[in-house]
């Protein structure tokens, strides 16, 4: 039974207010005593209904309106979420172009100040039996390689050609073993050799424990190099140890060049 009232309920009140509201007309065309305490009986009930029914309708009205506007937020927020998507997406692209426009400003930085020729290059594949020691490059003989020619990055001195194809070239970084460049100490101007380790770090030979030299110090290329230009960079002294018998000195020095991350290269093909 109340399952019953409360699902008709609103038939139900409607239908009382039409019953209360005919009664009171009624009331009024026959005033008497009867219809005074019937008319004023009829008001005492049909005024608080008139109430509560008012305050449902206002609540329900509201609820619509907090429903819609809900479903409001909910579309805004959707819509919202795909702009942020779409300008993130955007942000990583315009990154992505602020870092190649850099990279190539700095090649034409560096082929204003130096006095040789050169061919940018791109990595096309890594040597898998020596992955930080070789790559494989998209220029070759078709595109007057030779081999020994020194390749370079904006960044410094990257390694050598070592083999040359018709439409490709291998060279060997400088972090192979049986790399070697005639460095310098920049400040003190100090000779020495540069020697790959093939573990992603250089050292300096051939310095004494009476040279001057300290951790901080830039090495760049020497005038004795073959390969190079003088003052290309190759690395930052990190470390310094007397060697085993005490008279050199065991120096590691960090390179330069992110060998892990190399995409583009300039190869040498001597002055102009």
């Amino acid at each position: 039974m109340p399952d019953f009232l409360w699902k008709w309920r609103r038939e139900i009140v409607f239908s009382l207010l039409i019953i209360i509201s005919l009664g009171m007309l009624v009331s009024r065309r026959e005033p008497g005593l009867v219809s005074r305490g019937l008319y004023q009986g009829v008001s005492w009930v049909a005024v608080p209904l008139q109430k509560i029914s008012a305050v449902m309708v206002k609540r329900s009205t509201h609820f619509i309106s907090l429903i819609a506007s809900i479903s409001r937020i909910q579309e805004e927020n959707v819509q919202l979420t795909h702009r942020v998507e779409k300008l993130n997406l955007e942000n990583i692209l315009l990154q992505e172009q602020a870092r190649e426009n850099l990279v190539l400003r700095r090649e034409l930085e560096y082929k204003s100040r130096q006095p040789v020729n050169f061919m940018p290059a791109e990595v096309i594949a890594r040597d898998p039996a020596s992955w930080l020691d070789r790559l494989v490059l998209d220029r070759g003989a078709a595109d007057q390689v030779k081999q020994g020619s020194g390749v370079i990055t904006p960044y410094g001195v990257a390694g050598r050609v070592i083999q040359v194809n018709q439409s490709s070239a291998v060279i060997m970084l400088l972090l192979d073993t049986q790399s070697s460049v005639a460095g310098l100490v920049e400040r003190s101007r100090i000779t020495g050799t540069i020697k790959g380790t093939g573990q992603g770090w250089l050292k300096l030979l051939h310095i004494s424990s009476e040279d001057d030299i300290r951790v901080g110090d830039v090495i760049i290329t020497s005038r004795l190099s073959s390969l190079f230009a003088s003052g290309l960079p190759i690395g930052d002294v990190v470390s310094i140890k007397p060697s085993e018998n005490g008279l050199m000195l065991d120096i590691k020095v960090r390179p330069r060049v992110n060998f892990k991350t190399l995409a583009r290269l300039l190869i040498l093909k001597g002055e102009e």
